[in-house]
């Protein structure tokens, strides 16, 4: 018989949720494995020509500092045995490495190594480690390693990382058998484990990075591994590579979250509703079996663990189900944040390095002569024409949508005229194509939402890039409250969304429906954050973006 955990909300109290999903968690290794500050800062020893500011190859602070983790205390610090480098022509001789922001592009090549081509993988100005391969089997083949990772027996994790051959295909040396071969291992006490192989790595007109990484399972005795990058070529010239977005994150367990009748959870609700919502943890190596509830009454700065403690699930096949039943839901709880955290021991249930979570953000509503709420309002350009797409949770006393379009973002003209639903409390669709969106590269479009009695609210601006966007764009940044990402993808498929603040916490975590083309989705709902610089990626089998924001 399937074994249900019902859990009735006399620990937390009565609340609603909006709900997304959660398959990884956040990267362990932070900007660590990112190159980026606080732990990469910039060389103030680098030689003029490196760092002048005169070119686009040459910013100012395009050097970062060495990755001394080898001979420093702690755990969990990147290093490398090659010789680390900053000078002009420093990267010329073999078995030598930098971290750098520009090394060359159209504009020219950077004094440090004329002819390779190659910036950050993210493109927002952070670095990367410029790499010049051993030259024979003499030397050692690992060009970075991080020690001493730790890990919670029985949990599974990723190993990943971008990588560039970062000579142009025009080159002398460009030959075939000198390509950078790149393989991850894992070190563990019992040996070394391979578990990825990215082949040899082409040589192109323009640089390319290609992901390349594999998965492993700790096994019952192993509390820590290393984590190494070989290059399994070794000749004297060609073998020459960027490495960039190191991440090392718990996968496998998929959290997700179904209404009582197991379709889509309800979102924001009205108050005094009572309703069931099924968390359902899916898991082939059944070993999460331990899990526990958590409450944050700050918009997600603190949580509470739930009164109820460490709890076991039992599996029915590969998931088991943990339905709340929530009674009386209280409006003056919304803005709380919930979140279920499972692990494969009770121990391993406080440390992030071992757990699956999925956080929720409170949304309860009074549900008097309430306006419209808005869950999302997304764009995408296919085959010339804009398709905007909006959902509405409820709708009280609502008239009329009108869509707005404008060149510039900032002076908008009236584009349709879309009747609302008037009063409802499920899930509403809207949808709506325009065929002749604009003549130049971008195009802007907002929402009104106008009111029976002649009230009205405006959404966030959607920004559609009409041309092949092949890097993530977003907008505005700075934001204050929400803002829209804009990128491209070549299938239909989910993404997952995550924001981090510079430490590498994950703050924000979103499920968001991705279609083939350019894509425009506006990310509202956040938590309640403080100013400052977050990071933001955007993955699923095929996409991995990322880029930097600053709130204000």
């Amino acid at each position: 018989m399937k074994k249900f955990y019902t859990l009735v909300l006399t620990v937390f109290g009565v609340i609603g949720f909006s709900f997304t999903n959660a398959q990884t968690g956040p990267n362990l290794l932070g900007a660590k494995g990112t190159f980026s500050n606080p732990f990469i800062t910039s060389n103030a020893s680098a030689s003029g020509c490196t760092v002048s500011g005169s070119a686009s190859y040459n910013p100012a602070d395009n050097i970062g500092n060495a990755l001394n983790g080898c001979s420093s205390s702690g755990s969990s610090l990147p290093c490398s045995g090659y010789n680390y480098v900053y000078k002009s022509g420093g990267l010329g001789p073999e078995f030598t490495y930098t971290i750098i922001k520009n090394i060359g592009d159209a504009s020219g090549g950077n004094c440090i190594k004329g002819d390779w081509r190659g910036q950050d993988h993210t493109g927002d100005g952070g670095y990367f480690m410029a790499v010049n391969g051993a030259p024979s089997n003499s030397y050692s083949n690992i060009f970075y390693q991080i020690k001493s990772i730790p890990v919670c027996p029985g949990t599974q994790y990723e190993f990943s990382a971008w990588v560039l051959n970062i000579l142009p295909k025009s080159s002398p040396s460009a030959k075939a058998g000198s390509e950078p071969n790149i393989s991850f291992k894992v070190i563990t006490p019992s040996g070394t484990q391979t578990i990825g192989t990215s082949g040899p790595i082409a040589y192109t007109a323009t640089p390319t990075w290609v992901k390349v990484g594999g998965t492993f399972t700790a096994s019952a005795t192993t509390n820590s591994v290393d984590l190494q990058v070989v290059n399994a070529t070794a000749v004297a010239s060609g073998n020459d590579l960027g490495l960039d977005d190191i991440s090392f994150n718990v996968v496998q367990s998929n959290i997700a979250i179904k209404g009582a009748d197991g379709g889509p959870a309800m979102g924001a609700t009205c108050e005094g509703s009572s309703f069931i919502v099924n968390y359902v943890v899916t898991d082939i190596l059944h070993t999460n079996t331990w899990y526990k509830w958590q409450r944050s009454t700050d918009g997600g700065a603190t949580f509470t663990d739930s009164t109820l403690g460490a709890q076991q699930a039992v599996y029915n096949g590969d998931s088991y189900t943990l339905p709340f039943v929530f009674n009386h839901v209280n409006a003056k709880m919304t803005g709380y944040k919930y979140r279920l955290i499972v692990s494969t021991s009770e121990a391993g249930l406080s440390s992030p390095g071992c757990t699956y979570l999925n956080e929720y953000t409170l949304l309860v509503n009074s549900c008097g002569d309430l306006p419209v709420t808005l869950t999302s309002f997304t764009g995408r350009y296919s085959n010339g024409a804009s398709i905007l797409d909006w959902r509405t949770s409820q709708e009280f006393n609502s008239d009329h949508f009108e869509l707005f379009k404008s060149t510039d973002g900032q002076n908008f003209s009236l584009v349709a005229k879309l009747k609302a639903a008037g009063f409802s409390s499920v899930v509403k669709n809207y949808s709506y194509q325009d065929n002749s969106p604009n003549s130049g590269n971008n195009v802007y479009y907002r929402l009104k939402q106008i009111d029976i009695d002649g009230k009205y609210t405006f959404s966030s601006i959607v920004k559609l890039a009409l041309g092949l966007n092949t890097s993530v764009a977003v907008y505005p940044n700075p934001f204050n409250n929400d803002f829209t990402v804009s990128f491209s993808a070549t299938k239909t498929a989910p993404a997952t969304l995550k924001l981090m603040n510079s430490t590498g916490q994950l703050i924000f975590l979103k499920t968001i429906s991705v279609n083939k083309g350019n894509n425009s989705i506006l990310i509202n709902n956040l938590p309640s954050i403080k100013p400052g610089i977050y990071y933001m990626s955007v993955g699923n089998d095929e996409l991995n973006f990322n880029s930097k924001l600053q709130k204000l």
